[in-house]
């Protein structure tokens, strides 16, 4: 078994076991996560993710979170992306509550959501968007699941590593389609990947991401000139001693 098929049976064995998350009694108001990456901008937007360690990249060394929500977003991030699991990422719905009251930027649920209960729960938490798999959700479910974010008026980030799992997320009806540099099955990255793939599918989708692997302000460049509306970017900004400084430095330049 892989490691994202390891992950996700262990997740659908947690969710049978597990009483529903409590949300707060009032859920804030929505806002647009798919429309903060597509507005017209200079250069090319930013997710910027927020986490404490992982597989890939160990422990990080900032354990003060919101700290660093209010210092992407202060650098001229469009958009934060939180990771909620706990195992692997040191996350937890705690955490994506309190960034999200602290911050004014739409929020991404990053997890590894394996049923339509998970995005109803997570729009409950205040999330204004989820990241559904592609890579690890059979065509029915995904349906499901993006079925769930449109009742539950949240966007999905349908992330996909080939082509063929790009397809299957447009054709399931995903209006945000990622791509991921890392093979999360290996976790190897290649940033060649996403430019290769998004250029097959602009026009196609309303909003294109590339994800892992971009460093510099040429990677943010050669992803928004082969498609990207944004790029997600997390490990490179929390290895250096202020990730605010380094996501103003890479946007400095990008274009």
């Amino acid at each position: 078994m892989d490691l994202l098929a390891a992950i996700f049976a262990r997740k659908r064995e947690q969710l049978a076991h597990r009483a529903p998350l409590q949300a707060p009694r009032a859920v804030p108001a929505r806002r647009p996560f798919l429309e903060a990456l597509t507005s017209p901008r200079a250069h090319v937007h930013v997710i910027a993710e927020v986490k404490r360690k992982s597989p890939s990249g160990g422990l990080f060394p900032h354990p003060d979170l919101v700290a660093v929500a209010r210092a992407y977003a202060a650098a001229g991030a469009s958009a934060l992306s939180v990771l909620t699991d706990a195992e692997d990422f040191g996350g937890s719905p705690e955490d994506l509550l309190a960034i999200r009251e602290a911050v004014a930027l739409p929020v991404l649920r990053k997890d590894f959501l394996c049923a339509p209960q998970e995005v109803q729960e997570s729009a409950a938490l205040g999330a204004d968007a989820v990241l559904l798999i592609a890579d690890a959700l059979e065509d029915a479910l995904l349906q499901e699941m993006l079925h769930a974010a449109r009742e539950a008026r949240v966007d999905a980030l349908v992330e996909a590593h080939t082509l063929q799992h790009a397809e299957r997320a447009l054709a399931a009806g995903a209006l945000l389609v990622g791509i991921n540099n890392r093979n999360l099955a290996t976790l190897r990255t290649d940033t060649a990947t996403a430019l290769q793939v998004l250029p097959g599918l602009v026009g196609r989708a309303r909003g294109l991401v590339a994800e892992s692997g971009l460093r510099t302000r040429e990677d943010f460049a050669a992803a928004r000139a082969a498609g990207a509306h944004a790029v997600l970017v997390g490990e490179s900004l929390l290895r250096d001693a202020d990730p605010g400084r380094a996501l103003s430095r890479l946007l400095g330049g990008a274009s």
